[in-house]
Protein backbone atom coordinates (compact mmCIF):
# COMPACT_ATOMS: atom_id res chain seq x y z
CA UNK A 1 0.00 0.00 0.00
CA UNK A 2 1.29 3.48 -0.84
CA UNK A 3 1.23 5.83 2.11
CA UNK A 4 0.27 9.41 1.35
CA UNK A 5 0.81 12.10 3.94
CA UNK A 6 -1.48 15.08 4.35
CA UNK A 7 1.34 17.21 2.97
CA UNK A 8 1.37 15.18 -0.24
CA UNK A 9 -2.42 15.18 -0.44
CA UNK A 10 -2.50 18.99 -0.27
CA UNK A 11 -0.03 19.21 -3.14
CA UNK A 12 -1.86 16.83 -5.46
CA UNK A 13 -4.82 18.88 -6.61
CA UNK A 14 -7.05 18.82 -9.70
CA UNK A 15 -5.24 21.98 -10.85
CA UNK A 16 -2.23 19.82 -11.76
CA UNK A 17 -2.61 18.99 -15.45
CA UNK A 18 -1.17 15.92 -17.12
CA UNK A 19 -0.51 14.84 -20.72
CA UNK A 20 0.37 11.19 -21.30
CA UNK A 21 2.56 10.61 -24.38
CA UNK A 22 2.79 7.01 -25.65
CA UNK A 23 0.03 6.43 -23.12
CA UNK A 24 -0.75 2.82 -23.95
CA UNK A 25 -3.82 1.88 -21.95
CA UNK A 26 -2.92 4.44 -19.26
CA UNK A 27 -0.90 2.97 -16.39
CA UNK A 28 0.87 6.24 -15.65
CA UNK A 29 -2.42 8.11 -16.00
CA UNK A 30 -4.07 5.86 -13.41
CA UNK A 31 -1.35 6.94 -10.97
CA UNK A 32 -1.82 10.61 -11.85
CA UNK A 33 -5.58 10.41 -11.36
CA UNK A 34 -5.22 8.64 -8.02
CA UNK A 35 -3.02 11.54 -6.89
CA UNK A 36 -5.80 13.98 -7.76
CA UNK A 37 -4.27 15.24 -10.99
CA UNK A 38 -6.27 16.01 -14.11
CA UNK A 39 -5.34 13.93 -17.16
CA UNK A 40 -6.22 16.06 -20.18
CA UNK A 41 -4.83 13.95 -23.04
CA UNK A 42 -3.34 10.61 -23.99
CA UNK A 43 -1.44 10.08 -27.25
CA UNK A 44 -0.73 6.70 -28.81
CA UNK A 45 -0.56 4.90 -32.16
CA UNK A 46 -2.10 1.67 -30.86
CA UNK A 47 -5.84 1.79 -31.54
CA UNK A 48 -6.71 -0.95 -29.07
CA UNK A 49 -4.73 0.64 -26.25
CA UNK A 50 -6.13 4.06 -27.07
CA UNK A 51 -9.67 2.69 -26.91
CA UNK A 52 -8.94 1.38 -23.42
CA UNK A 53 -7.44 4.73 -22.44
CA UNK A 54 -10.42 6.65 -23.79
CA UNK A 55 -13.00 4.50 -22.01
CA UNK A 56 -11.19 4.71 -18.67
CA UNK A 57 -10.40 8.44 -18.96
CA UNK A 58 -13.52 9.90 -20.58
CA UNK A 59 -12.59 13.37 -19.35
CA UNK A 60 -9.34 13.27 -21.34
CA UNK A 61 -8.81 13.59 -25.08
CA UNK A 62 -7.62 10.30 -26.60
CA UNK A 63 -5.44 11.26 -29.56
CA UNK A 64 -4.41 8.68 -32.12
CA UNK A 65 -1.11 9.56 -33.70
CA UNK A 66 2.63 10.00 -33.31
CA UNK A 67 4.47 12.03 -30.69
CA UNK A 68 6.52 13.31 -33.64
CA UNK A 69 3.49 15.16 -35.01
CA UNK A 70 3.84 18.91 -34.47
CA UNK A 71 0.07 19.29 -34.70
CA UNK A 72 -0.57 16.71 -31.98
CA UNK A 73 2.06 18.14 -29.64
CA UNK A 74 0.64 21.64 -30.10
CA UNK A 75 -2.80 20.24 -29.27
CA UNK A 76 -1.42 18.76 -26.05
CA UNK A 77 0.17 22.07 -25.11
CA UNK A 78 -3.11 23.89 -25.75
CA UNK A 79 -5.09 21.39 -23.65
CA UNK A 80 -2.75 21.96 -20.72
CA UNK A 81 -2.89 25.74 -21.12
CA UNK A 82 -6.68 25.90 -21.28
CA UNK A 83 -7.55 23.29 -18.64
CA UNK A 84 -4.94 23.71 -15.92
CA UNK A 85 -4.31 26.55 -13.53
CA UNK A 86 -1.50 24.84 -11.62
CA UNK A 87 1.53 22.73 -12.45
CA UNK A 88 1.73 21.01 -15.84
CA UNK A 89 3.32 17.60 -16.18
CA UNK A 90 4.12 15.33 -19.13
CA UNK A 91 4.31 11.59 -18.43
CA UNK A 92 5.39 8.92 -20.89
CA UNK A 93 6.24 5.25 -21.23
CA UNK A 94 7.71 5.03 -24.75
CA UNK A 95 7.88 1.63 -26.52
CA UNK A 96 10.69 -0.39 -25.01
CA UNK A 97 10.89 -3.48 -27.25
CA UNK A 98 14.15 -2.41 -28.85
CA UNK A 99 15.75 -1.88 -25.45
CA UNK A 100 14.27 -4.90 -23.65
CA UNK A 101 15.95 -8.26 -23.13
CA UNK A 102 12.56 -9.76 -24.05
CA UNK A 103 12.36 -7.69 -27.21
CA UNK A 104 14.45 -7.30 -30.33
CA UNK A 105 17.76 -6.58 -28.49
CA UNK A 106 18.51 -4.30 -31.43
CA UNK A 107 20.05 -0.86 -30.77
CA UNK A 108 18.86 0.17 -34.26
CA UNK A 109 15.23 -0.85 -33.65
CA UNK A 110 13.11 2.02 -34.99
CA UNK A 111 11.06 2.04 -31.78
CA UNK A 112 14.14 3.21 -29.89
CA UNK A 113 13.83 6.56 -31.66
CA UNK A 114 10.54 7.26 -29.89
CA UNK A 115 12.41 7.98 -26.65
CA UNK A 116 14.18 10.91 -28.33
CA UNK A 117 10.92 12.00 -29.98
CA UNK A 118 9.28 12.18 -26.55
CA UNK A 119 12.17 14.33 -25.31
CA UNK A 120 11.63 16.73 -28.21
CA UNK A 121 7.89 16.82 -27.50
CA UNK A 122 8.54 17.71 -23.85
CA UNK A 123 10.83 20.54 -24.93
CA UNK A 124 8.07 21.88 -27.19
CA UNK A 125 5.26 21.58 -24.61
CA UNK A 126 7.43 23.12 -21.86
CA UNK A 127 5.76 21.56 -18.81
CA UNK A 128 6.94 22.27 -15.26
CA UNK A 129 8.40 18.76 -15.14
CA UNK A 130 8.12 15.37 -16.81
CA UNK A 131 8.44 11.69 -16.01
CA UNK A 132 9.53 8.97 -18.44
CA UNK A 133 9.54 5.23 -17.76
CA UNK A 134 11.40 2.52 -19.65
CA UNK A 135 13.06 -0.84 -19.17
CA UNK A 136 16.23 -0.75 -17.08
CA UNK A 137 18.26 -2.12 -20.01
CA UNK A 138 17.79 1.22 -21.77
CA UNK A 139 20.81 2.23 -19.67
CA UNK A 140 23.06 -0.41 -21.27
CA UNK A 141 26.19 0.81 -23.06
CA UNK A 142 24.90 -0.24 -26.48
CA UNK A 143 22.08 2.32 -26.18
CA UNK A 144 24.42 5.15 -25.19
CA UNK A 145 23.89 7.15 -28.38
CA UNK A 146 20.11 7.16 -27.93
CA UNK A 147 20.47 8.31 -24.32
CA UNK A 148 22.88 11.07 -25.32
CA UNK A 149 20.42 12.37 -27.94
CA UNK A 150 17.58 12.04 -25.43
CA UNK A 151 19.38 14.09 -22.76
CA UNK A 152 20.72 16.63 -25.25
CA UNK A 153 17.21 17.39 -26.51
CA UNK A 154 15.93 17.91 -22.97
CA UNK A 155 18.93 20.01 -21.96
CA UNK A 156 18.32 22.26 -24.98
CA UNK A 157 14.72 22.62 -23.81
CA UNK A 158 15.89 23.88 -20.43
CA UNK A 159 15.63 20.66 -18.41
CA UNK A 160 17.87 18.51 -16.26
CA UNK A 161 17.57 14.70 -16.27
CA UNK A 162 18.17 12.28 -13.42
CA UNK A 163 17.44 8.56 -13.42
CA UNK A 164 16.61 5.88 -10.86
CA UNK A 165 16.10 2.15 -11.34
CA UNK A 166 13.33 0.69 -9.21
CA UNK A 167 11.88 -2.77 -8.63
CA UNK A 168 8.10 -2.50 -8.70
CA UNK A 169 7.74 -5.30 -6.13
CA UNK A 170 9.08 -2.90 -3.49
CA UNK A 171 6.26 -0.44 -4.12
CA UNK A 172 3.09 -2.49 -3.78
CA UNK A 173 3.19 -4.32 -7.12
CA UNK A 174 2.95 -8.15 -6.87
CA UNK A 175 5.57 -8.54 -9.60
CA UNK A 176 9.35 -8.35 -9.88
CA UNK A 177 9.74 -5.69 -12.53
CA UNK A 178 12.81 -3.46 -12.74
CA UNK A 179 12.30 -0.20 -14.59
CA UNK A 180 14.20 3.03 -15.20
CA UNK A 181 12.44 6.27 -14.34
CA UNK A 182 13.75 9.58 -15.68
CA UNK A 183 12.98 12.66 -13.58
CA UNK A 184 12.94 15.72 -15.84
CA UNK A 185 13.01 19.01 -13.96
CA UNK A 186 13.98 22.66 -14.36
CA UNK A 187 16.44 22.52 -11.48
CA UNK A 188 19.19 19.95 -11.16
CA UNK A 189 18.46 17.18 -8.64
CA UNK A 190 20.47 14.19 -7.53
CA UNK A 191 19.66 10.52 -7.34
CA UNK A 192 20.16 10.35 -3.58
CA UNK A 193 17.45 12.96 -3.01
CA UNK A 194 15.01 11.08 -5.24
CA UNK A 195 15.62 7.77 -3.49
CA UNK A 196 15.13 9.46 -0.12
CA UNK A 197 11.75 10.82 -1.19
CA UNK A 198 10.73 7.38 -2.48
CA UNK A 199 11.63 5.57 0.73
CA UNK A 200 8.30 6.23 2.55
CA UNK A 201 6.41 4.69 -0.36
CA UNK A 202 8.00 1.28 -0.06
CA UNK A 203 5.76 -1.54 1.12
CA UNK A 204 5.94 -5.19 2.03
CA UNK A 205 6.08 -7.73 -0.78
CA UNK A 206 2.72 -8.91 -2.16
CA UNK A 207 2.62 -12.57 -3.25
CA UNK A 208 0.55 -13.82 -6.18
CA UNK A 209 -1.90 -15.73 -3.96
CA UNK A 210 -2.70 -12.50 -2.11
CA UNK A 211 -2.93 -10.49 -5.32
CA UNK A 212 -5.34 -12.91 -7.01
CA UNK A 213 -7.42 -13.63 -3.91
CA UNK A 214 -11.16 -13.47 -4.50
CA UNK A 215 -11.12 -14.06 -8.24
CA UNK A 216 -13.23 -17.08 -9.19
CA UNK A 217 -12.23 -19.78 -11.67
CA UNK A 218 -12.85 -18.02 -15.00
CA UNK A 219 -15.12 -19.22 -17.77
CA UNK A 220 -13.50 -20.01 -21.11
CA UNK A 221 -13.53 -17.09 -23.52
CA UNK A 222 -16.60 -17.12 -25.79
CA UNK A 223 -15.95 -17.92 -29.45
CA UNK A 224 -17.56 -14.60 -30.40
CA UNK A 225 -15.82 -12.34 -27.92
CA UNK A 226 -17.32 -8.85 -27.59
CA UNK A 227 -15.27 -6.34 -25.64
CA UNK A 228 -18.33 -4.10 -25.32
CA UNK A 229 -20.58 -6.75 -23.78
CA UNK A 230 -21.59 -6.41 -20.15
CA UNK A 231 -19.95 -9.02 -17.95
CA UNK A 232 -21.44 -10.52 -14.80
CA UNK A 233 -18.67 -10.62 -12.24
CA UNK A 234 -15.20 -9.45 -13.21
CA UNK A 235 -14.34 -7.72 -16.49
CA UNK A 236 -11.59 -9.29 -18.63
CA UNK A 237 -11.65 -12.52 -16.61
CA UNK A 238 -11.81 -15.22 -19.31
CA UNK A 239 -9.57 -18.27 -19.64
CA UNK A 240 -7.84 -19.14 -22.90
CA UNK A 241 -9.14 -22.15 -24.81
CA UNK A 242 -6.42 -24.68 -23.95
CA UNK A 243 -6.38 -28.18 -25.40
CA UNK A 244 -6.32 -31.13 -23.01
CA UNK A 245 -2.70 -31.70 -23.99
CA UNK A 246 -1.73 -28.19 -22.90
CA UNK A 247 -3.74 -28.48 -19.68
CA UNK A 248 -1.98 -31.73 -18.84
CA UNK A 249 1.38 -30.14 -19.62
CA UNK A 250 0.70 -27.19 -17.29
CA UNK A 251 -0.54 -29.53 -14.55
CA UNK A 252 2.88 -31.23 -14.41
CA UNK A 253 4.78 -27.95 -13.91
CA UNK A 254 5.67 -27.15 -10.33
CA UNK A 255 4.79 -23.63 -9.09
CA UNK A 256 7.66 -21.22 -9.67
CA UNK A 257 9.18 -23.35 -12.45
CA UNK A 258 8.68 -24.19 -16.10
CA UNK A 259 9.71 -22.98 -19.55
CA UNK A 260 9.28 -19.36 -20.62
CA UNK A 261 5.94 -20.34 -22.11
CA UNK A 262 3.64 -21.53 -19.32
CA UNK A 263 6.07 -20.68 -16.52
CA UNK A 264 3.94 -21.28 -13.44
CA UNK A 265 3.36 -18.62 -10.81
CA UNK A 266 4.40 -19.36 -7.25
CA UNK A 267 1.66 -18.59 -4.71
CA UNK A 268 4.08 -17.36 -2.03
CA UNK A 269 6.14 -15.05 -4.27
CA UNK A 270 5.51 -12.07 -6.51
CA UNK A 271 5.31 -12.87 -10.22
CA UNK A 272 8.30 -12.52 -12.50
CA UNK A 273 8.14 -9.70 -15.04
CA UNK A 274 5.03 -10.08 -17.18
CA UNK A 275 5.33 -9.76 -20.93
CA UNK A 276 3.42 -10.96 -23.96
CA UNK A 277 4.21 -11.54 -27.58
CA UNK A 278 5.06 -14.91 -29.06
CA UNK A 279 5.36 -16.46 -25.59
CA UNK A 280 2.31 -17.41 -23.55
CA UNK A 281 1.52 -15.57 -20.32
CA UNK A 282 2.42 -17.39 -17.09
CA UNK A 283 0.27 -20.22 -15.79
CA UNK A 284 -1.89 -19.98 -12.69
CA UNK A 285 -0.33 -21.50 -9.57
CA UNK A 286 -3.37 -23.66 -8.71
CA UNK A 287 -5.19 -24.24 -12.02
CA UNK A 288 -3.88 -25.80 -15.28
CA UNK A 289 -4.28 -22.70 -17.46
CA UNK A 290 -2.68 -19.41 -18.40
CA UNK A 291 -3.66 -16.43 -16.31
CA UNK A 292 -6.49 -14.19 -17.49
CA UNK A 293 -6.22 -10.54 -18.49
CA UNK A 294 -7.84 -9.58 -15.18
CA UNK A 295 -5.29 -11.63 -13.26
CA UNK A 296 -2.48 -9.99 -15.22
CA UNK A 297 -3.99 -6.59 -14.42
CA UNK A 298 -4.00 -7.48 -10.72
CA UNK A 299 -0.33 -8.49 -10.95
CA UNK A 300 0.34 -5.11 -12.55
CA UNK A 301 -1.47 -3.30 -9.73
CA UNK A 302 -4.52 -2.10 -11.68
CA UNK A 303 -7.82 -1.77 -9.80
CA UNK A 304 -10.64 -4.12 -10.84
CA UNK A 305 -12.62 -1.07 -11.95
CA UNK A 306 -10.15 -0.56 -14.80
CA UNK A 307 -11.59 -2.32 -17.85
CA UNK A 308 -9.50 -3.33 -20.86
CA UNK A 309 -10.99 -3.01 -24.35
CA UNK A 310 -9.97 -4.14 -27.82
CA UNK A 311 -9.61 -7.59 -29.31
CA UNK A 312 -9.01 -10.41 -26.84
CA UNK A 313 -5.65 -11.12 -28.46
CA UNK A 314 -4.37 -7.60 -27.75
CA UNK A 315 -5.66 -7.20 -24.20
CA UNK A 316 -2.84 -9.16 -22.54
CA UNK A 317 -0.31 -7.17 -24.55
CA UNK A 318 -1.88 -3.89 -23.45
CA UNK A 319 -1.76 -4.88 -19.79
CA UNK A 320 1.74 -6.34 -19.74
CA UNK A 321 3.19 -3.34 -21.60
CA UNK A 322 1.74 -0.90 -19.06
CA UNK A 323 3.53 0.91 -16.26
CA UNK A 324 2.28 -0.59 -12.95
CA UNK A 325 0.20 2.16 -11.30
CA UNK A 326 1.42 1.67 -7.68
CA UNK A 327 5.09 2.29 -8.47
CA UNK A 328 4.14 5.05 -10.91
CA UNK A 329 2.13 6.71 -8.15
CA UNK A 330 5.11 6.67 -5.79
CA UNK A 331 7.42 8.12 -8.42
CA UNK A 332 4.99 10.77 -9.61
CA UNK A 333 4.22 11.91 -6.06
CA UNK A 334 7.94 12.22 -5.38
CA UNK A 335 8.44 14.24 -8.57
CA UNK A 336 5.72 16.70 -7.53
CA UNK A 337 7.30 17.04 -4.11
CA UNK A 338 10.64 17.84 -5.75
CA UNK A 339 9.34 20.67 -7.91
CA UNK A 340 7.21 22.23 -5.18
CA UNK A 341 9.93 22.36 -2.53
Amino acid sequence: MIRKTSKQSDKSTPAVGVVDLCSGLGGLSVAARELGMRVVAGVDLNKNALKTFGRNFPEAEAIEGSVESAKIIERCRLLLDTNCTGKRIVISGPPCQGFSVAGSHNPKDSRNKVLVAVARAISKIQPDCALIENVSTVLANKHEEHLKAFKKSLNQGGYHVEKVVLDSSEYGVPQKRKRAFFFITRQAIDQELILGLLEPYKSSVIATRQALHGLPTPPVRPDKYDDEADVKGYDNHFAMQHSERVKNKIATILPGTGPMSYRRLHPASPANTLFSGHRAPPAHFAEPRSITVREAARLQGFPDTFRVFGSFGTQMEQVTNAVPPPVAKAVLASLVELIEN
